[in-house]
């Protein structure tokens, strides 16, 4: 039986949830999927349990095996609601998603107890099918995720239920559990700088406990092209190359550099627009950023490791440098080129970013393990959290979760999108599995970016000098 890490255990008591569009109509469809899931709870039998909560929230682990494979995967039938060519055409907007059923019970609050590990709901619509697949935190991240659908994907595309390459280091958390015993390294004397306490009220949201006052949300579908992010890591690239840097900046950072910039404006101009409110007075800002540690421990985790292997790190910039490099009126009304002081912003931007990533390596790493472990049966840090304290803003990446390459075999085919559900809530920016070039009418890659915000501040958001430089809105909901 699979022992969750210390890390695990205080991952959000919700599930890792993403919706995949395919285009097959193949008459196989349900046969094969329900096969090749089979396959994967050979290999992940944990999938048939459930998580368990004790008495004290810290204290939890996995049931024994409670469910038959029938219990994780459920059918419907959608052809007369949903059209597939229609919803394609709309960039498969989060609304019309929305139909009952889609969503895989038992996977939105009220959670049963106990709440199971895996469901996945299987929707034949007109034209293609959508499949839903929902995973416990508890037990895996989204790259954890990822690793689940290719083994399942495999499976399909053999036609069996044996072999796909599965390698059963995949599931041991021991490297994790090794890491956080106290009698194999020494205990932080402080709690670890990518560890805080949870505020109560920040603790109840997590739990589900406290409902947020419906607002006028809106979610939004923004692409970004591969061509342009990567033009802009070239340019700043080449700028820290000419200031005598040794260091460099991925796609990524330059992304989250301008969504960072993006966001914050867009909220701070509805803010500041509202009666009797002030403008916000701190001079700097800081930013939550998860990070996945598989490959920077020393020896690394499998790339394909199914448990929660990521922290929360922070990054921090002056706040003037973020709003001005977002505000319109800085800049040319014809969007022109970046100048050489442009990318000198943004070369700051993403190297702060760059250099916060770089604090999650082995050492950081093992002083959380240690810590959670030594707390876990302790009452005088009941809320611990993920990553340094951070001004409200997250933005989390699952541009490699390789979902678009993903070969499911002739009967499933290749997903076209991944989805969320219309979302009931504010999120911040999520940077959806990158898009390779070609995978719909030759159209060029890239990545798409989601995010729900009250409709002026999405607005707002839309107006930014970032987006609207470099990126078209695919969808609003």
């Amino acid at each position: 039986m699979v022992t969750l890490s210390p890390l695990d255990k205080i991952m959000p008591r919700g599930y890792v949830r993403q919706i995949f569009l395919f285009p097959s109509t193949h008459a196989y469809i349900l046969d094969t999927l329900r096969k090749g899931l089979g396959g994967v709870v050979n290999d992940v039998p944990y999938l048939l349990s459930g998580i368990l909560v004790g008495e004290d929230p810290k204290h939890v682990s996995l049931s024994d095996p409670y469910q038959t494979l029938e219990d994780l995967c459920y059918e419907q039938d959608l052809s007369d609601t949903i059209d597939y060519a229609a919803i394609k055409e709309q960039h498969f907007p989060p609304s019309a998603l929305a139909v009952p059923g889609i969503i895989p019970p038992d996977t939105q609050p009220p959670f049963p107890s106990p709440a199971p590990v895996f469901r996945a709901g299987v929707s034949l619509v007109n034209g293609g099918f959508i499949l839903c697949v929902a995973v416990h935190h508890c037990t895996t991240d989204i790259t954890g995720f990822g690793a689940l659908l290719k083994i399942w994907a495999s499976h399909c595309r053999a036609g069996t239920t044996a072999g796909a390459g599965f390698d059963p280091s995949w599931l041991s958390r021991e490297a994790l559990i090794g890491r956080s015993n106290s009698h194999n390294s020494i205990a932080p004397t402080s709690m670890p700088k990518l560890l805080h306490i949870r505020e109560p009220d920040k603790h109840a949201r997590r739990t589900g406990s406290v409902q947020s006052p419906p607002s006028d949300l809106t979610t939004g579908i923004f692409f970004f092209p591969q061509s342009k992010l990567q033009a802009l890591k070239h340019a700043v690239n080449e700028h820290i190359a000419s200031q005598d840097g040794t260091g460099w900046i991925s796609t990524g950072d330059i992304l989250t550099a301008l969504l960072w910039s993006a966001t914050l404006a867009a909220e701070q101009q509805v803010s500041v627009s509202a009666p009797g409110v002030a403008a916000e007075q701190k001079s700097t800002h800081t930013i939550g950023i998860p990070a996945n540690f598989r490959s920077r421990l020393n020896p690394p985790l499998p790339p394909n490791y199914l448990g929660a292997a990521f922290v929360m790190t922070a990054a921090t910039a002056p706040r003037a440098d973020l709003i001005s490099f977002a505000t319109e009126s800085a800049y040319p009304p014809d969007y022109g080129q970046l100048d050489s002081a442009l990318v000198a912003t943004l070369a700051v931007l993403a190297s702060t970013i760059r250099a916060s990533l770089r604090s999650v390596h082995e050492q950081s790493v093992r002083d959380v393990l240690v810590f959670l472990n030594l707390n876990e049966a302790s009452k005088d840090h009941p809320s611990i959290t993920l990553g340094p304290r951070h001004d409200g803003i997250s933005i989390v990446s699952w541009a490699d979760q390789g979902v678009y390459e993903l070969d499911w075999g002739e009967v499933v085919g290749r997903c076209e999108a991944v989805r969320l559900p219309k979302l009931a809530s504010k999120r911040y920016p999520i940077v959806l599995p990158r898009i390779p070039s070609g995978l719909i009418n030759g159209e060029e890659g890239g990545l798409e970016v989601i995010v729900s915000f009250d409709r002026q501040v999405l607005l707002e958001f839309e107006q930014s000098w970032p987006i609207r430089k470099f990126a078209t809105v695919r969808c609003r909901s």
